[in-house]
């Protein structure tokens, strides 16, 4: 693996995360705007794009685990990329730490932007959840009776146990 190849990876990534950023604020506009159709387009673009990033972090891992089995080191289940930072000359490791940072900080928006949208939708959801509670006729208490009979009560009923027998 070339030290280019390391920072492609780790810039596309970056790109994707962005790509995702941006679709959440987007998200976010849909959601305050109750439109329904942008927002299912969005979560369409959102589901590839996190594909795409899968995809990247999958290449990630394994460019370097060759670099450290090529050193005779053992890789992690999920190798970092400071494991192999002292493999490069000192100006990629600026270049791969910059990048490093500056993925962590766009995934760090997009998590408070997430919690953002996850809270509108649960509000969203409260809202429909009261307006169909609202519609619905009210049920009557839970009288005893046969179905279909209205229930009425006379003078007679008011004094009768509830245990009714007939013998």
């Amino acid at each position: 693996m070339t030290s280019n190849r390391m920072v492609g990876l780790l810039s596309d990534i970056h790109k994707q995360h962005e790509k995702l950023l941006d679709l959440s604020l987007q998200k976010t506009d849909a959601l305050k705007k109750n439109d329904i159709k942008s927002l299912d387009n969005l979560l369409n673009l959102e589901s590839q794009c996190i594909q795409r990033i899968e995809t990247l972090e999958d290449e990630r891992v394994k460019e370097v685990e060759q670099v450290l089995n090529r050193h005779g080191i053992v890789a992690d289940e999920n190798p970092a990329l400071g494991q192999l930072l002292r493999f490069f000359d000192e100006e990629i490791q600026v270049e791969l730490i910059e990048i490093q940072e500056q993925l962590r900080g766009t995934i760090q928006q997009l998590q408070e932007q997430n919690e953002l949208n996850n809270e509108l939708t649960r509000q969203s959801l409260q809202f429909v959840n009261a307006s169909l509670s609202l519609m619905e006729p009210k049920k009557p208490t839970g009288n005893y009776g046969r179905p279909g009979q209205a229930q009425q009560k006379n003078s007679y009923q008011k004094q009768q146990s509830i245990f009714d027998s007939k013998a």
